[in-house]
């Protein structure tokens, strides 16, 4: 979750919410011999847009990496119960009653990770529906004893 507003009272959006901001935003797979884009949004080659693909591949594993990091560095218990280590162990951890600094990094990581997934999921779709076309009209001319 990633916090905003006012320090007193934070608001927090969700990793659904994150991955929302992509609603509106279409990608568009370009066959070879088309140029421009009619569609809003983002536009691409299929070279290039398997290449976005293998890079936010790789950032989602790097992403998934810092989620398992920080999910055992927020299962951490204190080393010792006195005053100072109690202390930075709460503002590190949180104690129950309050989130503490790797519970906010791990929010973070929640919702990068929801964005992540959300352009994968669209640039594999507009790749897929390319693909699909493309084998199509080879097909279509291929019967056509051309």
């Amino acid at each position: 979750m990633i916090g905003y507003g006012d320090a007193s009272k934070p608001q927090f959006l969700s990793v659904a919410e994150g991955a929302a901001m992509w609603e509106d935003v279409a990608f568009t797979v370009m066959g070879t011999g088309t140029s421009g884009s009619s569609q809003p949004g983002f536009s691409m080659s299929p070279d290039e847009a398997k290449k976005t693909l293998a890079g936010l591949i790789q950032v989602r594993d790097s992403l998934n990496e810092m989620h398992y990091t920080v999910t055992t560095l927020c299962a951490m218990k204190a080393p010792s119960q006195d005053p100072a280590t109690a202390a930075m162990h709460h503002a590190r951890v949180g104690d129950g009653s309050k989130l503490g600094a790797f519970s906010y990094g791990g929010g973070h990581i929640d919702l990068q990770l929801g964005y992540v997934n959300e352009l994968i999921d669209r640039i594999s779709k507009a790749l897929h529906i390319t693909v699909n076309n493309d084998s199509e009209q080879r097909g279509r001319f291929e019967g056509m004893g051309a």
